[in-house]
């Protein structure tokens, strides 16, 4: 049969016809016939072999007959019945495995473009299944070589009985085509497999489980095995018909040629649960007895790491090595997971997609399941030539569906919508069509829709099948969606031939052009309501999922006419909206001083509008699939007229400011609206510009918005300073009696509105955000010296009241840290912590950096820094103030308490240890309650000056001259009382402050010994000769130190006394007599030790005295005793009465050096020392012993021959120093 060729709509479609795929046998000789005999056993019906050249022609009695003469050995003839058979077999009758039905002949001219693709369908053979749709049978008449070919009775779901109505031809012609196309039906099949995923795999681990499969389809009747595999268990839909088994083995044999390939999925890593969706093809043989076996792997591991996947053609091996011989090994590699044996015969024409069993290779006759292995089928002809003819194209399809949908539109019932709606039958019958030629779903859906396309566009109705055609759309954009995860190939993600976009695109054009003569004028594009958004999303909503399908070429618009359509319209709805709106703004020409309700008006309008400028998704979507920027058209329509109102009426209120500018009222209320309004423009420039491009931005005259504010701004600063005080009056009036907000709360409500007063100011200028560096800077610095001066009102406002509450005034009564103190403290503080977040509140690094980079000098920056910390330090330093004089007063009160308690351990009873125990109970009660109540920040300041109250109340308590037993207790009492507040939280240099260390260093004194309180007074005297310059010059003392160890522990000490210089004059004459007496004190260590004296020279300042002496028996521990010194008394001596003291040298025992037993003091260094008067001590060792003279006597004998030289101290008679020095100088030389 020749091919016709047909042109339509600018496409070549070449007509063809659905075949019956399987073959014609007719037995030739008796061996043949035993063997077709054999074969018709194992597949289950009587079918001869035919060759596939056919030939046509009438007979003698001139009826039509087919006949194939090239592969039978004798002439065969296919015998067409004739009317009057056909009449006689009017009725349905069953023959063999297949029927014969009678159709009622019909009448009609003919089509050919129609009738080609009219005996595909009366054709039809179902693939798969046990049904032959049409076959060729022995018909047991007298001549046994000829055969009649029988039309099938149509089964439910596959032939349709309008098949002739539906392609226009009558029966004759009909069976006609059913003759002709039977022997030009494509003989090969393939399977479409598709490998889908597995579960319940049996492995040790899942990072050891790597699952892959190995597909093969098995020819048992090409390749001569002696059986065929076994199914898969029961579960499978139905196990392959059992040959003969080979008694020598109980497994397949598979032979393969070198030319096969066995088809491999990807490797799935570490899951028991792979996911493959891999698709393969295999070629059918033969339909009965071919069978598809899947092999389930697990990819071998090596040192850790996969082995690399094989080439395709080495994958042979690995499927042959487990399936080869094994009942010699007896078991299966360890790399197999199972098997699935499916029969091509149970695969469902409709193509299945179901779970099947996978057989344990291990198992002997076990039907236990090793897991599942999700599969999906179905069967098609073989896309090739090698079949002998050609198979049919979308191009038939699409002819094929449009007469379906014209037989649809005719038959729909009388009162119904011009629908055209296939039934589930024709959808049915369309997509086996589909199925046995390759047509993929794909392309199935998108013909359908250009079907649908074209109908609307040649019946100008855009209405009637927009249900439709939205299902096949979004069921083409979900198959399409499924095409792109997981495609190993590039070709395989492009799956529409271009002859089908090209229908597509010319369809969907026509539809989108008739969808624009359609539009309603009477439809709002602006305001963007809901309804009309709906309304718009539900006319547009086929174009829009048709122009979002990628198949459109990039250059091309298909929206054009509709968008332009659109956009002049939208353009005319905003104009006409903004119009109606600014009219209603001036509607206010009866009021005094109109600008105040225009600017009201505008404010409510321009947030209006933002609102209506605002993106929204669903609108955006919309109108970007048409090709427009809805949100950028409006927002320049609206724009335009807001921005050159709002400009004229900020002129207007500026007057009006500057008008009113005394009255406070006037001010408030106009400044507050022009905040409004600035807010307002703000929020509706953000919104334009993000709507339009940055390159469109200068179009706009919103962006300068901030300049038509500048003079409305220091009215705002005005605004914030007068509402800020007003709200600190109330809020304090309102919290008179210090409520509590709440009982987990630490401050009261006056405190709360303060601060939020505070934020609020602040963020409203973090709103207003000004871009110019100058005017931000100002800003920032009114708003620092506004909060810094609210918190200072606060804090004296706070104080005032507790003066007012006589806080300050001293009682009698006993003072108790109470609830209300702790919270004053606390409002105080809270607010004052409010300054320490103002610099990133303000962000006045930012702003001081742009101040400096727009004037080109760092310096500008630095000072505005400098001015905005010195207005926070200035006030801080003053609130702490007021805070520490708070404190200060807490403390004073409750001194007189913590007096009354430490007489106890001070002077009462402090012999007793637990007569502190008052104290820490007072003071325990009232730390808890501050602890409780008072801020972190604030409780160690409190403390911290009770703590200052303590030290100097036991500093003024504490008794003078008593015992050493007596300090040593009250050292106790104050080591107790420093690890209460310690323990307590107070800091270590809070500890130790002044009046700590005085009262410890008077503990530390007084509870020394006598003897240890002389050492003391020595050391320090020995210090002021060696670190001091004496406040008077008195001269120097020359001298040579030294010792030599003797015997039993003792040194022998010398002293040499050489000279003096410039000794003070005592006499009358100016002059004095000297002399110098050696001593080693304290004498209660060196009593045996007397003083020793130089002999007395007489009238000089300058005496040479060259004397030494020796001090023996001195223990050697000695030198070392602190305070154990050498003591040289410097003494005018007088006839008359006692001799004059001049002054004296103190030398520390521990800086005399030895010396050899052979060497003499002379070999020793001499040593010039300043000659000094010591003073009488208000504070320390000479103080202590004398408040213990009184009943010490050793303290007594002390001081009483210490005050020889501090009281006894006669005032000096020579000339002024510089004089002295000059005459001392020849009168020192002459000696």
């Amino acid at each position: 049969m020749k091919n016709t060729t047909k042109y339509r709509s600018g496409m070549c479609t070449r007509t063809r016809f659905l075949s019956v795929p399987g073959k014609f046998t007719v037995s030739k000789t008796d061996d043949e016939r035993v063997h077709d005999s054999n074969m018709q056993r194992l597949r289950g019906t009587r079918s001869v072999e035919m060759g596939s050249s056919v030939y046509r022609g009438t007979d003698k009695e001139g009826h039509p007959f087919v006949s194939n003469s090239m592969s039978l050995d004798s002439s065969v003839f296919l015998k067409v019945p004739s009317e009057k058979d056909c009449t006689r077999s009017s009725k349905l009758r069953s023959q063999s495995d297949s029927d014969v039905i009678d159709v009622e002949p019909q009448t009609t001219s003919s089509r050919s473009r129609k009738k080609n693709i009219a005996a595909a369908f009366f054709g039809r053979k179902k693939i798969g299944g046990r049904r032959c749709s049409v076959s060729c049978t022995n018909t047991h008449s007298a001549k046994r070589d000829n055969f009649i070919i029988h039309v099938p009775k149509p089964s439910g779901d596959v032939f349709y009985p309008q098949h002739p109505v539906v392609f226009e031809v009558n029966q004759e012609e009909q069976e006609f085509y059913i003759r002709q196309e039977m022997f030009h039906r494509p003989l090969a099949l393939q399977a479409n497999i598709t490998v889908l995923e597995a579960k319940g795999l049996k492995t040790d681990s899942e990072e050891n489980c790597n699952p892959y499969c190995l597909l093969d389809i098995y020819h048992p009747l090409k390749r001569h095995s002696s059986y065929s595999p076994k199914s898969s268990p029961k579960t499978s839909p139905r196990s392959s018909p059992k040959l003969k088994k080979n008694s020598s083995s109980t497994l397949p044999v598979i032979h393969t040629t070198d030319t096969e390939e066995v088809l491999r999925t990807n490797t799935a890593k570490h899951t028991s649960e792979p996911q493959w969706n891999e698709e393969f093809e295999l070629p059918v043989e033969d339909f009965l007895t071919d069978e598809i076996q899947l092999y389930i792997f697990n990819q071998e591991q090596e040192n850790g790491a996969e082995k690399p996947q094989p080439d395709k053609h080495h994958l042979l091996p690995s499927l042959l090595r487990n399936v080869l011989h094994v009942h010699d090994h007896e078991k299966w590699d360890h790399h197999l997971f199972g098997k699935v044996v499916i029969p091509v015969r149970e695969i469902p024409a409709q193509g299945c997609d179901w779970w099947w069993d996978i057989s344990s290779p291990s198992s002997k006759g076990s039907k236990l399941p090793c897991g599942k292995c999700r599969i999906k089928l179905h069967l098609s002809h073989q896309q090739s030539s090698v079949t002998g003819g050609q198979l049919f194209s979308v191009e038939d399809y699409y002819q094929a569906a449009e007469q379906f949908y014209k037989q649809a539109v005719k038959v729909r019932e009388p009162n119904s919508s011009l629908d055209p709606h296939l039934s589930v039958r024709d959808i049915r019958i369309l997509d086996l069509f589909a199925q046995s030629f390759g047509i993929s779903k794909l392309s199935q859906i998108l013909i359908h829709i250009v079907v649908l396309l074209e109908w609307c566009n040649s019946h100008d109705d855009i209405t009637t099948v927009d249900q439709a055609l939205q299902a096949a759309i979004q069921e083409l954009q979900m198959i399409w969606a499924s095409k792109q995860f997981d495609l190993s190939h590039c070709s395989q993600k492009m799956p529409l031939t271009d002859a089908e976009i090209m229908m597509y695109r010319r369809a969907a054009s026509g539809y989108i052009r008739t969808l624009s003569k359609h539009l309603d004028s009477n439809l709002e594009l602006f305001p963007p309501y809901l309804d009309n958004i709906n309304a718009l999303k539900q006319k547009f909503s086929v174009s829009i999922l048709l122009l979002e399908l990628d198949l459109w070429d990039p250059k091309s618009s298909p929206h054009s006419p509709l968008s332009q359509k659109i956009l002049l319209k939208l353009q005319e709805d905003t104009d006409r909206w903004i119009s109606e709106k600014v009219s209603l703004i001036f509607n206010h020409d009866a009021v005094q001083d109109p600008v105040i309700p225009r600017m009201t008006a505008l404010v409510e309008l321009t947030n209006l509008a933002s609102s209506h400028c605002l993106p929204m998704g669903v609108v955006s979507n919309l109108y970007n699939t048409l090709g427009i920027g809805y949100f950028r058209i409006v927002s320049f329509c609206v724009e335009k007229k807001i921005s050159s109102v709002m400009r004229g009426l900020c002129q207007e209120l500026d007057a009006y400011q500057r008008k009113y500018h005394q009255y406070n009222v006037n001010i408030t209320y106009s400044s507050r609206l022009a905040l409004r309004m600035y807010f307002a423009a703000k929020k509706f420039y953000s919104i334009v510009r993000d709507n339009v491009s940055r390159r469109d931005v200068f179009r706009l005259t919103i962006q300068q918005y901030q300049d038509w504010f500048l003079d409305a701004l220091a009215f705002w600063l005005q605004t914030f300073r007068s509402e800020c005080l007003n709200r600190i009056e109330r809020a304090l009036e309102i919290d008179k009696d210090v409520v509590v907000t709440h009982s987990l709360v630490k401050f009261s409500n006056s405190s709360v509105d303060v601060k939020a007063c505070f934020a609020q100011i602040t963020e409203e200028w973090r709103q207003i955000d000004y871009h110019d560096p100058d005017a931000a800077v100002m800003g920032i610095i009114k708003i620092t010296d506004l909060i810094c001066d609210g918190t200072r009102i606060y804090t004296e406002k706070i104080h005032a009241m507790m003066e007012k509450s006589n806080f300050y005034d001293n009682g009698e009564k006993q003072f108790d840290i109470t609830e209300r103190l702790c919270i004053t403290l606390n409002n105080i503080e809270h607010v004052r912590q409010y300054l320490k977040e103002l610099p990133v509140l303000l962000d006045w690094e930012s702003v001081c950096m742009l101040l400096s980079t727009k004037h080109e000098n760092d310096d500008i920056g630095n000072k505005a820094i400098s001015t905005l910390s010195r207005l926070i330090q200035s006030s801080q330093q003053e609130i702490l103030m007021k805070c520490a004089q708070l404190i200060t007063q807490i403390g004073e009160k409750m001194k007189i308490d913590m007096a009354r308690f430490m007489e106890l351990f001070t002077q009462k009873t402090p012999e007793k240890a637990s007569s502190i125990d008052q104290l820490f109970q007072y003071l325990s009660t009232n730390l808890r309650t501050l602890r409780e109540r008072l801020f972190d920040s604030m409780y160690p300041h409190i403390t911290a000056q009770l703590w200052k109250t303590i030290s100097n109340l036991m500093e003024e308590q504490v008794f003078v001259g008593e015992r050493p037993e007596y300090y040593c207790q009250m050292k106790q009492f104050l080591r107790a009382l420093t690890s209460f507040f310690a323990k307590d939280g107070l800091e270590e240099d809070k500890i130790q402050i002044e009046e700590y260390k005085k009262l410890k260093d008077r503990l530390e004194l007084n509870s020394l010994s006598t003897e240890e309180l002389m050492l003391e007074y020595f050391h320090s005297l020995a210090d002021e000769i060696v670190n001091e310059t004496p406040s008077e010059f008195l001269g120097n003392l020359a001298v040579k130190l030294s010792y030599i160890e003797e015997t039993r522990g003792n040194v022998t000490i010398f002293v040499k006394v050489i000279r003096g210089s410039d000794l003070p004059g005592l006499d009358h004459s100016g002059l004095s007599d000297p002399y110098v007496v050696v001593s080693l004190y304290p004498k209660t260590m060196f009593g045996h030790n007397k003083p020793q004296k130089t002999k007395i020279i007489e009238q000089t300042l300058n005496p040479v005295f060259n004397t030494t002496f020796q001090f023996p028996n001195v223990p050697r521990e000695y030198l070392s005793v602190r305070g154990a010194v050498l003591l040289l008394s410097v003494l005018d001596h007088d006839k008359i009465g006692s001799d004059d003291f001049a002054g004296e040298v103190s030398i520390h025992l521990s800086s005399i050096t030895p010396m050899e037993m052979s060497a003499t003091v002379d070999s020793k260094p001499a040593v010039m020392l300043p000659v000094k008067r010591p003073t009488s001590q208000t504070e320390g060792p000479y103080k202590v012993l004398v408040e213990r003279s009184s009943w010490d006597k050793m303290a007594k004998l002390f001081i009483t021959d210490r005050r020889r030289f501090i009281e006894k101290q006669r005032k000096r008679t020579d000339l002024n120093s510089r004089m002295a020095g000059f005459l001392s100088f020849f009168r020192g030389r002459k000696s």
